[in-house]
């Protein structure tokens, strides 16, 4: 199985929220865990406003080192048209990084790994699971 990771996951494990969810995250294999390109946009912008930003920036470089940041291919461009139009027909859009991250997970077979259940649950046959309530 192959888990795109969400921003809210990702703040969990470097601000030691949730404990056991980083070594949950390291204990898989690197080729396992995917970093969607909105969310490490999203984890570098939060770094660059805190009052700190190269010690948080060591911070975000250090655990997504083993990982990949995926970015859209064509498949997952196909999805994201799909799960929009689906979403905006039915009055249920979702954010734009959500919308990636589904649609990159779903192209790949893989499943979104979020705290925000809400958003996600709206796309159809997509896996969802949320690390920070186990």
């Amino acid at each position: 199985m192959v888990y795109f990771l969400d921003t809210n996951i990702f703040v969990a494990a470097l601000r030691g929220k949730a404990p056991g969810l980083r070594e949950r995250i390291m204990a898989f294999p690197p080729n396992q865990i995917r970093v969607p390109h909105q969310v490490l946009a999203e984890l570098l912008v939060g770094a660059a406003k805190s009052g700190r930003p190269e010690h948080h920036l060591q911070k975000i470089e250090t655990l997504l080192e083993p990982f990949e940041v995926v970015w859209p291919d064509s498949l997952s461009m196909h999805h994201h048209v799909e799960i929009r139009t689906f979403l905006e027909r039915n009055g249920t859009p979702i954010g734009e990084a959500d919308l990636w991250i589904s649609a990159m997970a779903r192209s790949a077979g893989g499943t979104p790994v979020s705290d925000n259940h809400r958003e996600f649950e709206r796309v159809p046959d997509l896996l969802l699971e949320n690390w920070l309530n186990q």
